[in-house]
């Protein structure tokens, strides 16, 4: 922040390297001065989704310093009221009094659709954190004051619950972050079909109590759907609780319950959303035929939107999959769209829709979205490491691997992350380090084949076809016994130089809806490829958006970390 006040007060000037370590460290106290400023220039670049290749904010002066070339404007320095400022809570996760480690899904679900019903309730007045990030907590020690840092929230929900057969006591207390006050505290004891209504009910006494004005224009103009049957309801909870853990045998487990709670109650319009983007995610995630799951999965969403089409999972649900196996990419944007505004801590909304941006070349828009996301999910793995791939397919290399490491930081053994950073190095001409990340993101994904297709694509880049060649043969063997998405294997003819069958496996795919073709019109890989008469056609048959599409690659930076080694 320092520095971006040193730079926008000297707007269209030259910023000198030693005013800048002047004014960020005191005399002799920073040893590693170059990397230092690199460093900070760099993060002052990413909060501004700013390129150095083709700068908005600020320029390098080569060799000399840096300049702030945006234009300024100078606003009277007005203080938000508390009438119109929007206000921080994080739903910590409930407490299970139980005692049986068996309702740890209930604590989650309690916690998770809390979050959702707060979400709901003020659109543009309160930000929730999302479930992601206030999970990291669940049994921590951590003070409210250390979460309500980390978080950067405004309050902190804190509750416990207690259930027997048929009913559930819960207790919260609404502690203000600023002096560690408890403003408001509540017990409620109902019975167990009227949980929903509860949590929309909490969420009333939480505006009431917090520093701005609940009026009925700010309020909700529709309730998110319910049911009246209990245990349609627990066995959406024990969905969402299987589906979190993005696991296949974890997702197959979430789609039957949502399955069994939806033939219990038919009206039932969340269950029908979760049983959407179960069915939607299984192909992305977890090589799922698309065949087996795209009619299952529109259905769902369609049912989701007619019994409540005001409902932001719903909107979000349907979205992704008019953008995953549909490729109706404006109705996915304006589903998603709808989607945020109806709640601007749907994260699946924004993650969903910076990807339907990110896919059609409006690399800004989408990270500009993905930062919105990452604002109301700061502590979310899954989020950091999608932001690395939508900085990877806009050829900003650096900050994809700067993303990709924040969120292995948070969780080592996230697949994802492991398989973007593969990516990033493939393409900045580190392939041994490529392949270690492919072969661990293969290990963690429990056999995701786009990581063994981006192993052999970059054997074969190396010049090591013979084993290029094995890891194909592996490919179509494990086809034998299960689905093996087409596009994986055509990526890997791509990388051995046949284009001939790289153009017939993509039909394959094409004809099953195989969702990672949504990345032919941004993946580095096919570049050479875009110019040519048969993949234009492939592209017009597959109904894909056509733009000018960067046929070259990003430079490295003199000072990136990809600029200091060479492809052999």
């Amino acid at each position: 922040m320092e520095l971006l006040l040193l730079l926008v007060e000297r707007r269209g000037a030259l910023v000198t390297r030693e005013e800048i370590a002047s004014q960020l460290w005191a005399p002799n106290l920073f040893h590693d001065l170059d990397n230092g400023i690199h460093t900070a220039v760099r993060k002052v670049r990413q909060a501004l989704n700013d390129s150095a290749e083709r700068p908005t904010f600020v320029q390098t002066v080569s060799g000399k310093g840096y300049r702030f070339v945006a234009p300024v404007t100078i606003v009277t320095d007005r203080p938000p009221s508390s009438a119109n400022r929007s206000i921080a809570v994080a739903v910590l996760p409930f407490e299970n009094l139980t005692g049986d480690a068996s309702q740890e899904y209930l604590s989650d679900g309690l916690t998770e659709e809390t979050i959702a019903a707060l979400g709901n309730l003020a659109p543009g007045w309160l930000t929730v954190i999302a479930r992601t990030s206030v999970m990291r907590y669940k049994r921590t020690r951590k003070t409210v004051g250390e979460i309500a840092s980390e978080l950067g929230v405004d309050y902190l929900l804190e509750s416990t619950f207690r259930r027997d057969e048929r009913a559930v006591r819960i207790t919260s207390r609404l502690v203000r972050a600023r002096d560690q006050t408890q403003v408001w505290s509540g017990n409620y004891d109902r019975d167990w079909q009227f949980v929903l209504q509860l949590q929309e009910e909490l969420g009333k006494a939480i505006a009431q109590h917090v520093e701005f004005r609940f009026t009925a224009e700010r309020s909700i103009s529709h309730t998110r759907q319910t049911t009246a049957d209990p245990d349609a309801y627990d066995l959406y909870l024990r969905g969402k609780h299987y589906w979190n853990q993005i696991r296949p045998t974890a997702l197959r487990r979430a789609i039957e319950c949502f399955e069994e709670a939806v033939s219990k109650d038919p009206s039932f319009a969340l269950a029908w959303s979760g049983l959407a983007d179960t069915y939607a995610v299984l192909p992305v995630t977890s090589d799922g035929d698309p065949a087996e799951f795209w009619s299952r999965a529109r259905h769902a969403a369609d049912e989701a939107m007619r019994l409540q089409g005001k409902l932001a999972e719903s909107c979000a649900s349907s979205g992704a999959v008019s953008f995953w196996l549909d490729w109706d990419w404006s109705r996915a944007e304006q589903e998603l769209r709808g989607a945020v505004l109806l709640n601007p801590s749907c994260v699946s909304g924004y993650r969903y829709l910076a990807h339907v941006l990110s896919n059609s070349g409006r690399h800004s828009e989408a990270l500009a979205v993905m930062a919105k996301a990452c604002r109301v999910d700061p502590l979310s793995p899954a989020l950091h490491a999608i932001s690395g791939q939508l900085f990877f397919q806009a050829r900003r290399f650096e900050e994809a691997e700067d993303r990709a490491r924040h969120s292995l930081a948070l969780n080592t053994d996230f697949w994802l992350a492991h398989l973007i950073l593969g990516k990033v190095c493939e393409q900045t001409h580190r392939a041994a380090a490529a392949l270690t990340e492919f072969d661990t993101a293969f290990r963690l994904s429990e056999g995701n084949t786009e990581a063994l297709s981006l192993k052999g694509y970059t054997m074969a880049q190396m010049g090591r076809r013979t084993e290029a060649e094995q890891v194909m043969r592996t490919l179509l063997e494990t086809a034998r016994t299960r689905f093996v998405p087409p596009y994986n294997v055509a990526l890997l003819c791509a990388g051995l130089g046949d284009s001939g069958t790289a153009y017939e496996w993509l039909e394959k795919a094409r004809l099953i809806r195989d969702v990672h073709m949504v990345f032919l019109t941004v993946e580095p890989k096919w570049d050479t490829f875009r110019r040519q008469p048969s993949f234009q056609s492939l592209m017009q048959r597959c109904g894909l958006p056509e733009f000018e599409s960067s046929s070259r690659l990003q430079s490295p930076s003199p000072n990136s970390r990809a600029s200091k080694t060479v492809r052999r």
